[in-house]
Protein backbone atom coordinates (compact mmCIF):
# COMPACT_ATOMS: atom_id res chain seq x y z
CA UNK A 1 0.00 0.00 0.00
CA UNK A 2 1.16 3.53 -0.72
CA UNK A 3 -0.01 6.67 1.02
CA UNK A 4 1.00 10.32 1.00
CA UNK A 5 1.30 13.22 3.42
CA UNK A 6 2.80 16.68 3.57
CA UNK A 7 5.42 17.67 6.14
CA UNK A 8 5.44 21.34 5.15
CA UNK A 9 2.69 23.90 4.84
CA UNK A 10 2.22 27.34 3.38
CA UNK A 11 0.53 28.90 6.39
CA UNK A 12 -0.74 32.25 7.61
CA UNK A 13 2.63 32.78 9.34
CA UNK A 14 4.88 31.59 6.51
CA UNK A 15 6.35 28.15 5.97
CA UNK A 16 5.33 25.68 8.70
CA UNK A 17 7.36 22.51 9.15
CA UNK A 18 6.77 19.06 10.59
CA UNK A 19 10.03 17.72 9.21
CA UNK A 20 11.27 17.11 12.75
CA UNK A 21 8.49 14.48 12.96
CA UNK A 22 9.98 12.45 10.10
CA UNK A 23 10.50 9.58 9.80
CA UNK A 24 9.42 8.59 13.32
CA UNK A 25 10.05 5.26 15.00
CA UNK A 26 13.43 3.65 14.49
CA UNK A 27 13.87 4.33 10.79
CA UNK A 28 17.27 5.43 9.51
CA UNK A 29 17.11 8.84 7.83
CA UNK A 30 19.14 9.70 4.74
CA UNK A 31 19.26 13.48 4.26
CA UNK A 32 19.57 14.51 0.62
CA UNK A 33 21.51 17.63 -0.31
CA UNK A 34 21.71 19.12 -3.79
CA UNK A 35 20.82 22.11 -5.90
CA UNK A 36 17.61 23.09 -7.74
CA UNK A 37 16.82 20.67 -10.53
CA UNK A 38 19.42 18.28 -9.14
CA UNK A 39 17.25 15.14 -9.23
CA UNK A 40 16.34 14.86 -5.53
CA UNK A 41 12.65 14.17 -6.16
CA UNK A 42 13.34 11.72 -8.99
CA UNK A 43 15.90 9.86 -6.86
CA UNK A 44 13.33 9.32 -4.09
CA UNK A 45 10.55 8.45 -6.51
CA UNK A 46 12.67 5.67 -8.05
CA UNK A 47 13.43 4.22 -4.62
CA UNK A 48 9.74 4.28 -3.71
CA UNK A 49 8.78 2.68 -7.01
CA UNK A 50 11.31 -0.12 -6.46
CA UNK A 51 9.90 -0.76 -2.98
CA UNK A 52 6.38 -0.93 -4.41
CA UNK A 53 7.53 -3.50 -7.00
CA UNK A 54 8.82 -5.60 -4.10
CA UNK A 55 5.39 -5.48 -2.47
CA UNK A 56 6.35 -3.10 0.35
CA UNK A 57 4.29 -0.29 1.84
CA UNK A 58 5.64 3.17 0.98
CA UNK A 59 4.97 6.55 2.57
CA UNK A 60 5.48 9.45 0.18
CA UNK A 61 6.01 13.01 1.42
CA UNK A 62 4.74 15.53 -1.11
CA UNK A 63 6.17 19.02 -1.55
CA UNK A 64 3.73 21.66 -0.31
CA UNK A 65 5.04 24.14 -2.88
CA UNK A 66 4.58 21.66 -5.74
CA UNK A 67 2.60 18.51 -4.82
CA UNK A 68 3.77 16.83 -8.03
CA UNK A 69 7.27 16.76 -6.51
CA UNK A 70 8.57 14.62 -3.63
CA UNK A 71 10.23 15.85 -0.44
CA UNK A 72 10.53 12.47 1.23
CA UNK A 73 9.94 8.73 1.06
CA UNK A 74 9.80 6.08 3.79
CA UNK A 75 9.79 2.28 3.59
CA UNK A 76 8.49 1.22 7.04
CA UNK A 77 9.25 -2.49 6.68
CA UNK A 78 12.91 -1.74 5.92
CA UNK A 79 13.29 1.01 8.52
CA UNK A 80 14.64 3.34 5.83
CA UNK A 81 13.69 6.91 4.89
CA UNK A 82 15.01 9.66 2.65
CA UNK A 83 14.22 13.37 2.86
CA UNK A 84 15.09 16.55 0.97
CA UNK A 85 17.13 18.46 3.55
CA UNK A 86 17.42 21.74 1.63
CA UNK A 87 15.66 25.08 2.21
CA UNK A 88 13.03 25.87 3.33
CA UNK A 89 13.20 22.65 5.38
CA UNK A 90 16.89 22.40 6.18
CA UNK A 91 17.59 19.19 8.09
CA UNK A 92 20.79 18.01 9.72
CA UNK A 93 21.58 14.70 11.47
CA UNK A 94 21.21 14.63 15.24
CA UNK A 95 24.20 12.30 15.41
CA UNK A 96 25.82 11.83 12.01
CA UNK A 97 26.44 8.19 11.17
CA UNK A 98 24.17 6.89 13.93
CA UNK A 99 20.53 7.10 12.84
CA UNK A 100 21.09 9.52 9.96
CA UNK A 101 23.55 10.47 7.25
CA UNK A 102 23.90 12.55 4.08
CA UNK A 103 23.19 11.74 0.45
CA UNK A 104 25.16 14.27 -1.63
CA UNK A 105 23.53 14.64 -5.04
CA UNK A 106 25.32 17.95 -5.48
CA UNK A 107 28.37 15.99 -6.65
CA UNK A 108 26.59 15.32 -9.95
CA UNK A 109 26.41 19.06 -10.66
CA UNK A 110 29.47 20.63 -12.30
CA UNK A 111 29.87 23.92 -10.48
CA UNK A 112 30.65 26.79 -10.44
CA UNK A 113 28.03 28.24 -12.75
CA UNK A 114 29.09 30.58 -15.52
CA UNK A 115 29.04 34.30 -14.56
CA UNK A 116 25.87 34.85 -16.59
CA UNK A 117 24.10 31.89 -14.96
CA UNK A 118 25.27 33.01 -11.51
CA UNK A 119 23.59 36.37 -12.09
CA UNK A 120 20.43 34.72 -13.44
CA UNK A 121 20.19 32.22 -10.56
CA UNK A 122 20.63 34.97 -7.96
CA UNK A 123 17.92 37.10 -9.61
CA UNK A 124 15.47 34.20 -9.83
CA UNK A 125 16.12 33.33 -6.18
CA UNK A 126 15.26 36.89 -5.10
CA UNK A 127 12.13 37.07 -7.24
CA UNK A 128 11.00 33.62 -6.11
CA UNK A 129 11.30 34.54 -2.43
CA UNK A 130 9.61 37.92 -2.93
CA UNK A 131 6.57 36.27 -4.52
CA UNK A 132 6.35 33.77 -1.66
CA UNK A 133 6.25 36.73 0.75
CA UNK A 134 3.27 38.13 -1.15
CA UNK A 135 1.56 34.73 -1.11
CA UNK A 136 2.01 34.52 2.67
CA UNK A 137 0.42 37.97 3.07
CA UNK A 138 -2.72 36.69 1.36
CA UNK A 139 -2.63 33.50 3.43
CA UNK A 140 -2.41 35.64 6.56
CA UNK A 141 -5.58 37.43 5.44
CA UNK A 142 -7.27 34.07 4.79
CA UNK A 143 -6.23 32.86 8.25
CA UNK A 144 -7.75 35.92 9.91
CA UNK A 145 -11.03 35.40 8.04
CA UNK A 146 -10.99 31.67 8.81
CA UNK A 147 -11.19 32.53 12.51
CA UNK A 148 -14.53 34.20 11.84
CA UNK A 149 -15.71 30.91 10.34
CA UNK A 150 -14.59 28.77 13.30
CA UNK A 151 -17.17 26.36 14.61
CA UNK A 152 -18.51 27.68 17.95
CA UNK A 153 -16.93 26.08 21.01
CA UNK A 154 -20.32 24.95 22.35
CA UNK A 155 -20.07 21.44 20.96
CA UNK A 156 -20.58 19.64 24.26
CA UNK A 157 -23.58 17.76 22.90
CA UNK A 158 -21.12 15.76 20.77
CA UNK A 159 -19.03 14.59 23.69
CA UNK A 160 -21.21 11.65 24.71
CA UNK A 161 -21.60 10.49 21.09
CA UNK A 162 -17.86 10.61 20.46
CA UNK A 163 -17.06 8.91 23.75
CA UNK A 164 -19.44 6.07 22.85
CA UNK A 165 -17.80 5.72 19.44
CA UNK A 166 -14.34 5.55 20.98
CA UNK A 167 -15.44 2.94 23.51
CA UNK A 168 -16.97 0.90 20.71
CA UNK A 169 -14.12 1.10 18.20
CA UNK A 170 -11.05 1.65 20.40
CA UNK A 171 -10.77 -1.10 22.99
CA UNK A 172 -8.37 -0.13 25.76
CA UNK A 173 -4.89 -1.67 25.74
CA UNK A 174 -2.32 -1.72 28.51
CA UNK A 175 0.38 0.33 26.77
CA UNK A 176 -0.15 3.99 26.00
CA UNK A 177 -0.15 4.98 22.34
CA UNK A 178 1.78 7.73 20.58
CA UNK A 179 1.09 10.78 18.40
CA UNK A 180 2.74 11.46 15.06
CA UNK A 181 2.00 14.65 13.14
CA UNK A 182 1.40 14.91 9.39
CA UNK A 183 -0.47 17.36 7.14
CA UNK A 184 -3.17 15.80 4.95
CA UNK A 185 -3.93 18.99 3.04
CA UNK A 186 -1.96 21.88 1.58
CA UNK A 187 -2.32 25.30 -0.01
CA UNK A 188 -0.13 25.07 -3.09
CA UNK A 189 0.49 26.11 -6.68
CA UNK A 190 -2.23 23.57 -7.56
CA UNK A 191 -4.67 25.28 -5.21
CA UNK A 192 -5.98 23.45 -2.18
CA UNK A 193 -4.90 19.80 -2.17
CA UNK A 194 -6.70 17.33 0.10
CA UNK A 195 -5.29 13.81 0.42
CA UNK A 196 -8.59 12.00 0.75
CA UNK A 197 -7.08 8.88 -0.78
CA UNK A 198 -4.61 8.51 2.11
CA UNK A 199 -7.39 8.72 4.69
CA UNK A 200 -9.63 6.25 2.84
CA UNK A 201 -6.76 3.76 2.49
CA UNK A 202 -5.79 3.87 6.15
CA UNK A 203 -9.23 4.30 7.73
CA UNK A 204 -12.41 2.59 6.62
CA UNK A 205 -14.63 4.19 9.27
CA UNK A 206 -14.58 7.97 8.84
CA UNK A 207 -16.54 10.56 10.79
CA UNK A 208 -16.90 14.19 9.68
CA UNK A 209 -17.17 16.25 12.84
CA UNK A 210 -18.89 19.64 13.18
CA UNK A 211 -16.87 20.70 16.23
CA UNK A 212 -13.94 22.94 17.18
CA UNK A 213 -10.33 21.86 16.91
CA UNK A 214 -10.27 21.30 20.67
CA UNK A 215 -12.73 18.42 20.28
CA UNK A 216 -10.44 16.69 17.77
CA UNK A 217 -7.52 17.17 20.17
CA UNK A 218 -9.50 15.51 22.95
CA UNK A 219 -10.28 12.59 20.62
CA UNK A 220 -6.55 12.18 19.93
CA UNK A 221 -5.68 12.29 23.63
CA UNK A 222 -8.34 9.72 24.47
CA UNK A 223 -7.20 7.41 21.68
CA UNK A 224 -3.60 7.57 22.95
CA UNK A 225 -4.73 6.76 26.49
CA UNK A 226 -6.52 3.74 25.06
CA UNK A 227 -3.24 2.52 23.57
CA UNK A 228 -3.74 3.63 19.98
CA UNK A 229 -1.07 5.21 17.79
CA UNK A 230 -2.53 8.40 16.36
CA UNK A 231 -1.70 10.57 13.34
CA UNK A 232 -2.65 14.13 14.27
CA UNK A 233 -3.17 16.37 11.25
CA UNK A 234 -2.78 20.12 11.82
CA UNK A 235 -4.40 22.69 9.57
CA UNK A 236 -1.89 23.90 6.95
CA UNK A 237 -3.28 27.43 7.13
CA UNK A 238 -3.40 27.58 10.94
CA UNK A 239 -1.06 24.84 12.21
CA UNK A 240 -2.07 25.40 15.85
CA UNK A 241 -5.50 24.01 14.88
CA UNK A 242 -6.24 20.32 14.23
CA UNK A 243 -8.22 19.28 11.17
CA UNK A 244 -8.10 15.46 11.43
CA UNK A 245 -7.25 12.57 13.74
CA UNK A 246 -6.37 9.26 12.10
CA UNK A 247 -6.12 5.96 13.98
CA UNK A 248 -4.96 3.49 11.30
CA UNK A 249 -4.50 0.58 13.73
CA UNK A 250 -8.26 0.56 14.25
CA UNK A 251 -9.11 1.94 10.76
CA UNK A 252 -10.83 4.94 12.32
CA UNK A 253 -10.71 8.65 11.43
CA UNK A 254 -12.31 11.85 12.70
CA UNK A 255 -12.00 14.80 10.30
CA UNK A 256 -13.24 18.36 10.61
CA UNK A 257 -16.36 19.04 8.56
CA UNK A 258 -14.57 22.20 7.36
CA UNK A 259 -12.22 19.98 5.34
CA UNK A 260 -14.99 19.19 2.88
CA UNK A 261 -14.51 15.41 2.70
CA UNK A 262 -16.77 13.81 0.09
CA UNK A 263 -17.49 10.77 2.29
CA UNK A 264 -17.88 9.77 5.94
CA UNK A 265 -20.63 9.85 8.53
CA UNK A 266 -21.52 13.33 9.79
CA UNK A 267 -21.45 14.07 13.53
CA UNK A 268 -23.10 17.25 14.79
CA UNK A 269 -24.69 19.97 12.71
CA UNK A 270 -23.47 23.27 11.26
CA UNK A 271 -24.29 26.30 13.37
CA UNK A 272 -27.19 28.36 12.04
CA UNK A 273 -26.65 32.07 11.74
CA UNK A 274 -26.85 35.23 9.67
CA UNK A 275 -25.45 36.05 6.25
CA UNK A 276 -22.16 37.09 7.88
CA UNK A 277 -20.51 33.63 7.54
CA UNK A 278 -21.43 33.57 3.85
CA UNK A 279 -19.77 36.93 3.23
CA UNK A 280 -16.73 35.84 5.27
CA UNK A 281 -16.52 32.63 3.25
CA UNK A 282 -16.47 34.65 0.02
CA UNK A 283 -13.64 36.86 1.33
CA UNK A 284 -11.79 33.76 2.53
CA UNK A 285 -12.04 32.16 -0.89
CA UNK A 286 -10.84 35.33 -2.60
CA UNK A 287 -7.81 35.66 -0.32
CA UNK A 288 -6.88 32.03 -0.99
CA UNK A 289 -7.34 32.50 -4.72
CA UNK A 290 -4.89 35.42 -4.70
CA UNK A 291 -2.43 33.34 -2.66
CA UNK A 292 -2.69 30.46 -5.16
CA UNK A 293 -1.99 32.88 -8.02
CA UNK A 294 1.22 33.97 -6.30
CA UNK A 295 2.22 30.37 -5.53
CA UNK A 296 1.78 29.51 -9.21
CA UNK A 297 4.04 32.44 -10.12
CA UNK A 298 6.62 31.21 -7.61
CA UNK A 299 6.44 27.69 -9.09
CA UNK A 300 7.09 29.07 -12.58
CA UNK A 301 10.13 30.97 -11.32
CA UNK A 302 11.43 27.89 -9.52
CA UNK A 303 11.03 25.86 -12.72
CA UNK A 304 13.09 28.52 -14.50
CA UNK A 305 15.70 28.36 -11.74
CA UNK A 306 15.95 24.58 -12.13
CA UNK A 307 16.47 25.02 -15.88
CA UNK A 308 19.56 27.12 -15.14
CA UNK A 309 21.17 24.20 -13.31
CA UNK A 310 20.14 21.30 -15.56
CA UNK A 311 22.88 21.79 -18.18
CA UNK A 312 25.43 21.38 -15.36
CA UNK A 313 23.97 18.06 -14.21
CA UNK A 314 25.41 14.65 -15.11
CA UNK A 315 22.11 12.77 -15.09
CA UNK A 316 23.67 9.61 -16.49
CA UNK A 317 25.97 9.39 -13.48
CA UNK A 318 23.04 10.12 -11.16
CA UNK A 319 21.02 7.33 -12.79
CA UNK A 320 23.90 4.91 -12.30
CA UNK A 321 24.25 5.93 -8.64
CA UNK A 322 20.49 5.56 -8.08
CA UNK A 323 20.52 2.07 -9.57
CA UNK A 324 23.35 1.16 -7.21
CA UNK A 325 21.37 2.36 -4.19
CA UNK A 326 18.31 0.39 -5.30
CA UNK A 327 20.33 -2.77 -5.94
CA UNK A 328 21.94 -2.51 -2.51
CA UNK A 329 18.51 -2.16 -0.89
CA UNK A 330 16.75 -4.95 -2.73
Amino acid sequence: MTYSYFLGANSEKGFASLYNEFPGGKSALHIIKGGPGGGKSGFMRRIGSAAEKHGLDVEYILCSGDPDSLDGVRIPAMGQAWVDGTAPHIIEPEVFGAASDYVDLGRFCSTPLSPADCTKAAQLNREYKDIYTRAYNYLAAAGAIDRALDIPASANELQSDIKALLEKHLPSRTAQGSITKRFISAHSCLGRVLLEDTVSKLCKLIFRVHAPSAVLNRIADEAVLRGADVILCPSPLRPSETEAVLVPTFSLAFVSAKLGFSFGELLGAPASGSAEPEVAAQLYGRALSLAYDRLREAKALHDELESVYRPYMDFAALDEYTEGVINALF
